[in-house]
């Protein structure tokens, strides 16, 4: 492949890439990225799968009721069915709109190996485009997804629990692939994340009391789901039926309250309050310090790949002079912020040279101001230094603050 049709190529990755983001921006920021709300109406579109649905939904409403939930804290079925049939048919629309600019790329690649003597060099680079391009791509995929929980937190909350309950009580329908405890694990913690997105998203038009308390009652719902949870790994026989009991009650309602229409949805109930009676409060700052890592890991990735961006740039741009040694020196520092010890190298070289600091690093000085003079409080006080002088100073290059 040349380099006229890999920079056609670009250009058409370009143009649908850059419509998609804006369109996931624009819904994003209007919270208006419901899945199903537009092909949803399309004629044929009600039927594809729904009978598949109303077999789960009915399979699993029966074993609630045989675990002894009662009618009131079981969702209702139209609702439900209505619910879980348009996330996954407006998901299934989404997905040839999300991997089209994926596709534009890889296709006329499929055929390509590297080429010998002399043309190997231009064929992994244009792979390693490939690779770049398929990995924005992939971070458009993951904003929909966020873009999604942020305009209908309570209906992916609801898909969520109900595939939760699924794992719970009908382990035997062999849809999982992998170990039932990794499948049950992660579908506990995709719960959990989902109900925080919930009392997070569907609360911003509030008060800050009022979304503090619908917070604070997101939580306890999460300890007491956790307590269960464990419990139910733990215990053994009439023990593990009792908690798988209880357990199924407790997301039953959480899934009543998460399934109702987004149009008839009015309020920001999670769970009946008397289920939650008993239930302790979390520690603020221990729900903070698990929220830490992730942040810190997404944060980190953001660096690393504007570093890899940035070097990429100036591979490309050879001859480009001062630019790519900016583009250069500018990946060193991307890397640095998340990497202490090459901080530290750079922060000591920039002193050195500047007395300049790093981001994230301690601010540098000069030698002659780590230590200064102690001055006697009883001598009179120097004269001010000339105005001409006092740019050539070493303690006004090395102490000034900053």
């Amino acid at each position: 492949m040349t380099w006229t049709v890999f920079k056609d190529i670009t250009f058409d990755w370009g143009a649908w890439t850059f419509f998609e983001a804006m369109w996931i921006s624009l819904f994003w920021s209007t919270r208006s990225r419901v899945l199903g709300r537009a092909v949803y109406w399309l004629p044929g579109i009600r039927r594809v799968r729904r009978r598949a649905h109303e077999r789960r939904v009915d399979a699993l409403l029966t074993e609630l009721e045989r675990q002894g939930v009662p009618e009131s804290g079981r969702p209702n079925r139209g609702q439900l069915v209505q619910r879980w049939h348009r996330i996954t048919v407006g998901r299934y629309a989404s997905v040839p709109f999300l991997v089209g600019p994926v596709l534009v790329v890889v296709g006329p690649f499929l055929p390509l190996r590297p080429a010998p003597d002399g043309t190997t060099v231009t064929s992994l680079w244009m792979f390693a485009g490939l690779g770049a391009y398929g990995a924005v791509s992939i971070g458009l995929m993951a904003a929909d997804e966020l873009a999604c929980l942020a305009s209908d937190a309570a209906g992916l909350a609801a898909t969520r629990a109900a595939l939760f309950l699924e794992v719970l009580l009908l382990p035997s329908r062999g849809w999982a692939q992998g170990s039932a405890l990794d499948t049950h694990g992660k579908a506990f913690r995709r719960l959990c994340h989902a109900l925080r997105a919930q009392a997070k998203h569907s609360t911003r038009e509030l008060s800050s009391t009022e979304r503090e308390r619908a917070r604070r009652e997101t939580e306890r719902l999460i300890a007491v789901l956790a307590q269960h949870n464990e419990n139910c790994l733990f215990a053994e026989g009439d023990e593990r039926a009792r908690v798988v009991q209880e357990l199924a009650h407790l997301v039953s309602d959480a899934l009543r309250h998460s399934s109702h229409p987004l149009e008839q949805r009015g309020s920001v109930v999670v769970v009946s309050a008397h289920l939650l009676v008993d239930a302790p409060l979390p520690g603020v700052t221990a729900t903070a310090a698990a929220d830490l890592p992730r942040n810190r890991l997404m944060r980190g990735a953001g660096w690393l790949g504007t570093a890899l961006a940035l070097f990429l740039g100036a591979v490309v741009l050879p001859g480009g002079g001062a630019a790519t040694d900016v583009l250069v020196v500018a990946g060193l520092l991307s890397i640095a912020i998340v990497c202490p010890p090459l901080r530290e190298v750079l922060g000591r070289a920039m002193a050195g040279s500047s007395g300049a600091a790093l981001p994230g690093g301690e601010p540098r000085t000069a030698p002659g101001a780590e230590h200064p003079l102690p001055q006697d409080s009883a001598s009179p006080p120097s004269a001010p230094p000339c105005p001409g002088c006092a740019g050539h100073s070493p303690m006004a290059a090395g102490a000034r603050p900053g």
